[in-house]
């Protein structure tokens, strides 16, 4: 079951460097310290990534780092404070079936950028109808065509 701890906080709005979620006091080797900024990054056709980049605090003034990226997870992704108030991420991909897309959707989809969440309905339209279309020992293409429809389908405003 996909849960998230009642003292963690979900981050929306965080898609760019420009509006990314800064965290101003982050360790940078064993005695300096750096500004560390978060932020989703949505591809058309690869999916949502996480980028994080520090500050260089070696450097005059406010110098970023090289950004690193974490692999996509196909159909969306959101960040999130833990609570010990560390930056987390989650993602949606193609290896969970319809009841943990169902649930996932219910908890991080408030926080999912603005143009990951029709990729993110529409996945998790799809794997619920082919769930519901099938039974136990059905062969694997058994509510393809429902799912197709599902994925299709106008989704409601």
């Amino acid at each position: 079951m996909i849960t998230l701890d009642q003292n963690a906080k979900l981050l929306s709005g965080h898609v760019s460097p420009e509006t990314a979620y800064v965290v101003n006091d982050y360790p940078y080797g064993f005695r300096l310290r750096c500004k560390i900024r978060y932020w989703l990054d949505v591809h058309p056709k690869l999916g949502v990534r996480m980028f994080s980049q520090t500050s260089n605090p070696k450097a005059p003034g406010l110098v970023w780092n090289k950004p690193k990226a974490s692999t996509y997870c196909r159909f969306a992704g959101a960040m999130y404070l833990d609570t010990d108030r560390h930056v987390q991420w989650s993602g949606l991909h193609e290896y969970t079936n319809g009841a943990e897309c169902k649930a996932w959707r219910d908890l991080y989809g408030p926080a999912v950028p603005e143009a990951a969440r029709e990729t993110m309905n529409r996945w998790c339209n799809a794997k619920i109808a082919y769930d519901n279309a099938r039974n136990p020992g059905d062969p694997l293409n058994t509510g393809l065509a429902e799912a197709r429809r599902a994925f299709v389908a106008p989704l409601e405003s």
